[in-house]
């Protein structure tokens, strides 16, 4: 079957999994879930995600990478920026090969289609 052949609904599940195997991946390497690095990236508590995020904040505080207000220590930004450079490979590996312009498209095809069904 060539590629081409598949509903878009089967490459966004496809794609969806395969991201999410790299980032953990990724993150896994440090003893991290998605969610520390949320926390790490800015997520604070202005955030309505924020209160179901106790588990993670407190590792994130026994690490001394964080403090109890979720201000960044100077041990949890060096670990902030260390993630973000693995993160942006990731995300380098995803567009490989992709021209930007093709790349945009198909950003603004699946906002579009996301958009023709949120009515």
């Amino acid at each position: 079957m060539k590629p081409e052949d598949r509903p878009i609904g089967y490459w966004l599940r496809e794609l969806d999994q395969r991201i999410e195997g790299a980032f953990g991946a990724a993150l896994d390497r440090q003893g991290l879930r998605r969610r520390h690095w949320q926390l790490l990236n800015g997520l604070g508590p202005e955030d309505p995600l924020w209160e179901g995020q106790g588990e993670c904040r407190q590792d994130l505080v026994q690490r001394g990478w964080m403090r109890q207000d979720g201000a960044l220590t100077d041990d949890g930004e060096r670990a902030r920026a260390a993630i973000a450079a693995d993160v942006a490979a990731v995300r380098r590996r995803v567009a490989e090969g992709v021209p930007a312009e093709d790349y945009l498209t198909t950003v603004r095809t699946l906002a579009r289609m996301a958009e023709n069904l949120s009515a």
